[in-house]
């Protein structure tokens, strides 16, 4: 009977309640029991068959490891040997702004070419066997999956950033044990496989190295489609080529459809798709920069950089032999240049007041409806004002996300909603500016003692 409760559990706190962070762990951890479906609301694991006993050391590791059912980030860092302690950022080691020598690696990237960098290295190092990292599938459009290569010529020329919902832990149980492997996901990938290794350690031993992207936003899939109505196409079939992040830092939106026609859409303006195609999971984490991770990369923002146009990555590093390996890179193939942690939270802090703070007042909104993931650390005191603001987050993003909504905006020039969604954004941030970032500068923590930190400990 454990396996049927464990099921139970599956369902009735994560996928029923639409918790699910669409990562494909029930897949990856399992035998022909769940697999992923795709969707509108994103990729949602299915059972193809009655669970047995013979499934319940696989079934205790989802449980134990399910994104949707949160993470209890203040126990899990502390198993995770750093200089200094953050609860913004995750604890870390050091942090910098990099970007590689190469224009080849660096004009491929989403921004300053150090994913790349990193994973070439190791693998030169013989650090690891193999990258695992996502990609589309050849010649399919806006079909993802994760591949695993040790081919330079393939790991240079990967998907640059995808802003859809995509599983990437669904063949975790195809990996060869006597292998070694690093492995490149958002947060919520990073912080699964964490937990694993953690609980688990004989068992994923393989996956040497985690390597998180910064993650705010995502969106369910569609958002595409939706750009191409504001264009005159009607179909994805028309597509030929896809880069979310094509040209010069911080790049543009480019499809390429077969009739040779090009469109394009500056990155800031394409942000526009956002609160109509918003996924849940990435309003209920508090987990921006992926604290679990040996190194977490993401663009580093700031007017300065925007200007030159090069690309940069905010680079932080949580490994001693992260540490070496970028001493190393810094030597002949990449920029270093050490920053405090506080210019690095600048780079991003209304992202990161988003996840800290915005993600607990969300899930103070949704417990009150069913279950919703459980985390150990929470704000301790969070102004009316902020509160204000997230009624008028929550209330743009249920009115955006409603089919009529998105019928009608869907046949509104691309460009035109672009340029309007910068303009009110920029005005946005204005308003909020003082209330977020002081929310986030004078911020203390909580700790929460409950059935997931219970989970962890034990």
């Amino acid at each position: 009977m454990e396996h049927k409760i464990l099921i139970k559990k599956i369902f009735n706190e994560v996928i029923n309640p639409g918790n699910c962070f669409h990562c494909g762990l029930c897949q990856g951890l399992s035998k022909n029991l769940f697999k992923m479906s795709n969707s509108d609301k994103g990729p949602t694991p299915i059972l193809l068959r009655k669970s047995n006993k013979k499934d319940i050391p696989d079934l205790k590791k989802i449980v134990h490891s399910c994104p949707g059912r949160g993470f209890s980030f203040n126990f899990l860092s502390k198993k995770i040997k750093t200089k200094k302690k953050s609860k913004i950022l995750g604890n870390y080691n050091s942090i910098y702004i990099g970007s590689s020598n190469s224009d080849l690696l660096r004009n491929k990237a989403s921004s300053g070419g150090i994913i790349r960098s990193v994973l070439i290295e190791l693998i030169k190092m013989k650090e690891v066997d193999y990258a695992c990292i996502l990609d589309e599938k050849k010649n399919k459009i806006l079909d993802f999956d994760i591949l695993v290569t040790n081919k330079l010529e393939k790991i240079l020329n990967a998907s640059q950033s995808i802003y859809q919902t995509t599983p990437l832990l669904h063949k975790l149980n195809k990996l060869n044990k006597k292998k070694r492997y690093v492995f490149v996901g958002l947060p919520e990938h990073i912080a699964s496989i964490r937990s694993l290794k953690i609980k688990y350690p004989k068992d994923f031993e393989h996956i040497k190295y985690l390597i998180s992207l910064y993650s705010g936003t995502n969106m369910y899939p569609g958002a595409i489609s939706f750009y191409l109505r504001g264009n005159g196409i009607k179909n994805n079939k028309d597509i030929k080529k896809i880069n979310w992040r094509y040209g010069e830092w911080p790049g543009k939106l480019r499809i390429i459809l077969k009739n040779k026609k090009t469109l394009s859409l500056k990155k800031f303006y394409y942000n526009y798709l956002i609160p109509f195609f918003i996924s849940k999971s990435c309003l209920i984490t508090p987990d921006f920069t992926g604290e679990l991770s040996d190194i977490s990369i993401g663009d580093a923002w700031s007017p300065k950089l925007e200007g030159i146009g090069h690309g940069f990555s905010v680079i932080i590093s949580r490994s001693k032999k992260i540490d070496l390996i970028l001493r190393a890179l810094g030597k002949k193939k990449i920029n270093l240049e050490p920053i405090d942690q506080k210019k690095a939270i600048s780079m991003h802090a209304h992202m990161i007041e988003f996840k800290k703070i915005g993600s607990y007042l969300r899930i103070e909104k949704l417990k009150k409806k069913g279950p919703v993931p459980l985390y150990d650390l929470k704000p301790k005191n969070i102004s009316l004002l902020r509160r204000l603001i997230e009624f008028f987050i929550g209330l743009i993003i249920l009115t955006a996300s409603k089919n009529s909504v998105k019928s009608f905006f869907s046949f509104v020039n691309s460009n035109l909603l672009g340029f309007f969604f910068q303009i009110l954004r920029q005005i946005w941030k204005k308003i909020t500016k003082t209330t977020k970032r002081k929310g986030l500068n004078k911020i203390k923590f909580i700790k929460i003692k409950n059935e997931r930190l219970r989970e962890f400990s034990n």
